[in-house]
């Protein structure tokens, strides 16, 4: 029987579910220091970082559950390494700067946030089919290299292997950090906000008034609230995911573009990009090409079963950067925004260039990478 929907909740334990709906009470009034809007991994981890800070009361609260959207969608893989191929140098430092920080909040939150260390291992017929030069941690492996760690390929194949990179069950992650909270509301939407001058003096929500000392909106594609004049160009982009049955083929992490080593003898494999569909439901002929893309690489893997397959949308800006920046012509309020790929990479340090400016005025390095504004009169 096949599952139509991610397996990470399926994952968790029973308290862990439960914190993805928590609901904390005394929302109307209240007057925090500061208050998240927005509850996924970047979300979460903007409110964790600023409780962290110290920065006072920190509030969070999210339309539905916690998780519901791209996040409890995404693959989870934290691989900042093979983004030198195609992101530019301010991303991947971000990115291997969220890696270290992901491993950190493992150390310290206990119980950890499920971080899972593996290699990562990108086939290709040749070298050149990554770049013209080769990145720093990354060995190139000739084709019987390459076939002892994955043997049965159809064909050989050189590679790259990175090692060091890692996954995150991303609800897991989000359930773990969003228990230390201070306070969180789901099933609370905000509707519009109050401006006086240059400060959100008020957030309107479904349940009630917010007067917050600063506001940070994470809410995936940039927030469309009453009375806030916000104009940034997003759309987003279509993924189909799914996970086989147990099977006996064992991958040494993740092998690109192939497939990704879970539990429990399962693989993970999928993130398509299905530009134009804008339908929630999941397309049978994708799925079925993803499945027979595995078959055509491991020819073990013919017919094996799918036991979850989904979708989910991925927000994202033109040039597929994120927005990490104060809301222009605003003091008391940041956005963050289009992480596209790589939000659930990201969200630790995004949280930390966040919590950072706003308890000392502080802007990201090469803040102009981030801003809310490069996009001129798009």
């Amino acid at each position: 029987m096949t599952v139509t929907g991610p397996i990470w909740r399926d994952q968790l334990a029973v308290a862990e579910r439960a914190v993805l709906g928590r609901s904390d009470d005394g929302l109307a009034g209240a007057r925090p220091d500061v208050l998240v809007v927005g509850g996924g991994i970047v979300g979460v981890t903007t409110a964790f970082a600023c409780a962290e800070a110290g920065l006072g009361e920190v509030l969070l609260i999210e339309t539905g559950r916690l998780g519901a959207g791209a996040t409890g969608g995404a693959t989870g893989l934290l691989i900042p390494e093979p983004h030198q191929w195609s992101d530019p140098e301010p991303f991947v430092d971000l990115e291997r700067a969220s890696l270290e920080r992901w491993r950190d909040l493992q150390q310290a939150l206990p119980g950890g946030v499920g971080l899972v260390e593996l290699d990562w291992l990108g086939l290709a017929p040749h070298d050149s089919g990554f770049a013209a030069h080769q990145p720093r941690d990354v060995e190139w492996l000739n084709p019987g290299q390459v076939a002892q760690l994955v043997p049965g390929l159809t064909r050989p194949m050189e590679g790259a292997l990175i090692r060091r990179q890692a996954r995150v069950n991303p609800l897991r992650a989000v359930a773990r950090l969003a228990a230390r909270l201070p306070a969180v509301a789901t099933g609370v939407a905000a509707t519009a906000v109050d401006i006086s001058g240059d400060r959100v003096v008020s957030v309107a929500t479904s349940s009630g008034h917010i007067s917050p000392g600063v506001v940070v909106f994470a809410t995936g594609q940039p927030p469309v609230l009453d009375g806030l004049p916000l104009h940034i160009p997003s759309d987003r982009v279509k993924g189909h995911l799914l996970v086989t049955q147990q099977t006996d083929v064992t991958l040494p992490g993740i092998v690109a573009p192939v497939a990704t080593q879970i539990e429990n003898g399962q693989l993970l494999a999928g993130g398509t990009f299905d530009v134009g569909d804008e339908s929630p439901a999941v397309q049978p002929a994708v799925i079925d090409a993803i499945t027979a893309g595995l078959a055509a690489v491991l020819p073990r893997l013919g017919g094996v079963g799918v036991a979850y397959q989904w979708c989910c949308f991925r927000p994202r800006h033109p040039d597929r950067r994120p927005v990490i920046d104060k809301v222009p012509g605003l003091v008391n309020a940041w956005l963050t925004s289009g992480h596209f790929r790589t939000g659930i990479l990201n969200a630790p340090a995004t949280a930390a260039v966040l919590s950072r400016w706003i308890a000392q005025g502080v802007p990201p390095t090469d803040a102009r990478s981030w801003s809310a504004t490069r996009f001129g009169a798009r």
